[in-house]
């Protein structure tokens, strides 16, 4: 297929994000674009006039742009992930390109040929479903430490074990190709968690991963997002979520895999079980607890609810217990350090 015959889908989420769009879309608009294209925007109901902000690039570019607000009801309290995860996966859903990007509403990009490069990429090698660039941390004006794979990497494809167990590179810093028909996305519905690592781990369904490794992505931390306005514990607890979902998004043979990924989460959840009610409060246990209901049997669940299980708090023990051996570099201790250091 010619590139002249293709599109691509820049999938951009925001909620109260005002001061940010501009930047956002312009990066976006910058950036050079060898085949057909969309910005496809999901707002989850702001109200800070970022709805307004959007609408004047939708009247800019009406053929390329198009704007999906979730409603949202006033004083209701909703599970934040859950949001964030419906928002991604209707305009997903409601893409028409080959190819996609993802961009959380406060990042940007900083390069303009990856698109082409990739597409490219994807052209030479058809078993590729992702082609994986970097991103480099942006706060406050300033930059801070860049985010690629080791060199032995560049320029090939990951074996997909390697990456699952060793790796982390944002969502945003990947071209997909989109290959999910209208089955996978009534299957991701029903989890309701389509988060930053779940749409990297979903896509290795479909083929390879190839890495080029210079950073296209600037991942603005403001203190404000989803994930890192948490404590450290609640990070661990949505991380141990995040796994049980991955388990559900990837083959059965990778699944061992993905619970090392993650492992460093499970065993401080398992240390801190008896803290967590006490440091996430009981309105945010409820709602991780309510939001695990569609991922039983859940890890996160069983050791969020630990001393409430009846026979399963050997199998639960016995299973950190294995995951700790495979990471012979910690002990015990060293994660209580760890948890306390990361914490401070």
């Amino acid at each position: 297929m010619g590139a002249k015959y293709m599109k691509i889908s820049f999938l951009v989420t925001y909620y109260n994000q005002k001061d940010y769009v501009k930047q956002s879309l312009d990066s976006i608009l910058a950036i050079e674009k060898p085949c057909d294209w969309e910005i496809v925007v999901g707002d989850d109901g702001s109200t800070d006039g970022t709805i307004d902000v959007v609408n004047e690039y939708v009247k800019l570019y009406p053929d390329n742009i198009k704007l999906y607000v979730m409603p949202r009801e006033s004083g209701k309290k909703y599970d934040s992930v859950i949001r964030a995860s419906a928002n991604r996966i209707n305009i997903l859903e409601h893409s028409t390109g080959d190819f996609f990007c993802t961009l959380d509403g406060d990042d940007y990009y900083c390069d303009t040929h990856f698109v082409k490069e990739a597409i490219g990429i994807f052209e030479k090698y058809t078993d590729v479903t992702a082609v994986a660039f970097g991103f480099r941390y942006f706060n406050e004006d300033k930059w801070g430490d860049i985010n690629i794979l080791p060199e032995q990497f560049t320029d090939k494809i990951i074996d997909k074990r390697t990456y699952l167990k060793n790796y982390y590179l944002h969502a945003g810093a990947f071209v997909y190709k989109k290959n999910y028909d209208n089955s996978r996305f009534e299957y991701i519905k029903k989890l309701c968690f389509f988060d930053d690592n779940n749409i990297v781990i979903n896509c290795l369904n479909y083929g390879e991963i190839y890495v080029v490794n210079r950073y296209i992505y600037a991942y603005r931390q403001t203190g404000e997002s989803v994930y890192t306005s948490m404590n450290q514990l609640e990070q661990a607890v949505l991380n141990v979520q995040g796994m049980d979902v991955d388990i559900r998004l990837i083959g059965e043979g990778f699944k061992d895999d993905v619970i090392e990924r993650y492992s460093t989460a499970v065993i401080l959840m398992y240390i801190w079980r008896n803290k967590i009610r006490s440091v996430l409060g009981e309105d945010k246990c409820n709602r991780y607890t309510k939001g695990c209901e569609s991922l039983r049997p859940s890890y996160c669940y069983k050791l969020m609810n630990y001393y409430e299980l009846e026979g399963e708090k050997r199998d639960i023990k016995l299973f950190v217990k294995k995951l700790m051996r495979k990471k012979k570099k910690y002990t015990l201790k060293q994660y209580i350090k760890y948890f306390f250091r990361r914490t401070a």
